[in-house]
């Protein structure tokens, strides 16, 4: 699916009218691919006392941001939603061009449609109270959770979409509002009953225009619970079902990370190799990192330093940085080569002094006797 959900807006009548899609346009409401601060291990996230085959940090949640919280350098940039429907849908009923109710929603939804939020949400709600017959309402119940969840309140999504949910069980929305319920819920980090969303919003209609994406957060939801084998079997069948979809390398980064998880460095491998075929993926910097980790674990110590050197090289400041430097010092005493070992201390010591992965690299060296 593509990145952006454009509403486009129509003053046609009858019931084969446009029914208006949403979108989430601007920075606010970017769903960056993680809340989980484990999913780096860098200076500034979990710790990495053993760097064996088992050795990923456990799965605990930070507090997520306006752009939720960092899954290291890549979840700074970006997942606007993705998909490629909005429009051509039949309406609830029958549109009047010239009636109060649609040119209150069409008032709202140029609001909407700037990307003001905070002066769409008040007309969505007006439409809804004031016009209950209104073949408009279901469509205003549904972009007043939207609102609600660009201007980041996700814990009032809930009762907006049970609201549409509840008065419209077979609207054309109800599939979205299940998964924008449970995409606020992940932003809440209540993954189980988030999952319970995205599984509803596949069976409502497994193909939606949100379909990929809620099966995508289905596996992504079961890693950020530690279910690595749910996870696995979820995002290892990603492609197959959604051969199109945009959120193709976000799956195959987390199988990566599922199967890394269960110590299967082998399977993992494949999967973050998968990652770079997609040249402008977000997770290309991740899983260069995991698949120097995923050789360091099989012993493949050659293989590993490629990977974390391109790692340096490549993503210059980026969140794992300083993390495999330190694994270059890890191989480098393990080679025995220890004035290499010491030039990456001394390089860790001068763009990290003081970092969590300098002392880290510091005592390896020194422990083997360098």
């Amino acid at each position: 699916m593509k990145k952006l959900h454009i509403i486009l807006t129509s003053s046609m009548s009858g019931p084969s009218a446009l029914i208006l899609g949403a979108s989430l346009l601007t920075s606010a409401c970017l769903t960056p691919e993680s809340t989980s601060s484990s999913d780096t291990d860098a200076s500034t996230g979990a710790s990495d006392p053993t760097a064996s085959a088992t050795d990923t940090p456990p799965t605990t949640t930070a507090t997520d941001s306006s752009a939720d919280a960092t899954d290291a350098s890549a979840e700074t940039t970006s997942d606007p939603e993705v998909t490629t429907g909005g429009g051509m849908e039949p309406t609830t009923g029958g549109i009047e061009p010239t009636g109060e109710d649609e040119l209150l929603f069409q008032q709202a939804l140029a609001l909407y449609n700037a990307a003001d939020y905070a002066g769409a949400d008040p007309l969505f709600q007006q439409l809804w109270s004031m016009y209950p017959d209104s073949p408009r309402r279901d469509n205003a119940g549904y972009l007043h959770g939207r609102c609600l969840y660009a201007l980041l309140d996700f814990a009032g999504v809930g009762p907006a979409m049970q609201l549409v949910i509840t008065a419209y069980p077979t609207s054309i929305f109800v599939d979205e509002s299940h998964y924008f319920w449970g995409r606020a819920l992940f932003r809440l980090t209540t993954y189980p009953e988030a999952l319970d969303h995205f599984d509803t919003s596949v069976s409502v209609d497994p193909a939606g225009t949100y379909a990929d994406n809620a099966y995508y957060y289905g596996g992504r939801t079961q890693y950020e619970m530690g279910n690595d084998a749910e996870a696995e079997a979820v995002l290892a069948s990603f492609e197959t079902k959604y051969p199109a979809s945009t959120y193709a390398d976000n799956a195959a980064y987390y199988l990566g990370r599922a199967r890394f998880s269960m110590s299967d460095q082998a399977g993992a491998k494949f999967a973050f190799t998968h990652v770079l075929e997609f040249a402008d993926s977000i997770y290309l910097n991740d899983a260069t990192y995991y698949l120097g980790r995923s050789e360091y674990s099989l012993n493949a110590l050659p293989a590993a330093l490629g990977w974390f050197m391109d790692v340096v090289s490549k993503f210059p400041g980026n969140v794992y940085e300083d993390n495999a430097l330190y694994y270059e010092v890890r191989i480098y005493v393990d080679q025995n080569d220890c004035p290499s070992a010491n030039a990456v201390v001394t390089d860790l010591q001068t763009r990290f002094p003081g970092g969590t992965y300098t002392v880290k690299a510091q005592d390896y060296a020194g422990a083997g006797g360098c």
